[in-house]
């Protein structure tokens, strides 16, 4: 299980570290001085930077109750692996599907990655 643990910080930095990419390639205004300097100068970002924020704040809302599932079945011994696994793979595809603004196949990954959760709620009872 702790494959899992490493694959969900990978997860999480991908979403750190894709708004800041995504502003060094789409935009001139953001460049590697800017992101060193204390930001105080307003610029204008592309749609991908804000699309990749709001795919970032989209995990943070689920974020927590996979790690809660996940420490109770570390803890319970209950075997969630494929399904963690599975998880993560789904929420690592949602970042360019969300990114590349495709809603309708955005919001079924959403969903698959939710009954993912359940599925694994499920197996406690």
């Amino acid at each position: 299980m702790e494959i899992i643990a490493l694959f969900s910080c990978i997860l999480l930095i991908v979403h750190i570290f894709c708004p800041v990419l995504i502003g060094l390639f789409t935009t001139k205004d953001i460049s590697i001085d800017y992101l060193f300097s204390s930001r105080d100068k307003e610029i204008k970002y592309s749609s991908y930077f804000f699309r990749s924020n709001r795919a970032f704040k989209n995990l943070l809302e689920t974020l927590p109750i996979f790690i809660i599932l996940f420490f109770l079945s570390v803890f319970n011994q209950v075997d969630n692996f494929n399904l963690a696994l599975l998880w993560i793979l789904v929420r690592l595809t949602y970042i360019p599907v969300y990114i590349l603004g495709l809603k309708y196949f955005r919001t079924f990954i959403w969903m698959i990655s939710f009954l993912i959760l359940i599925l694994m709620g499920i197996k406690f009872i």
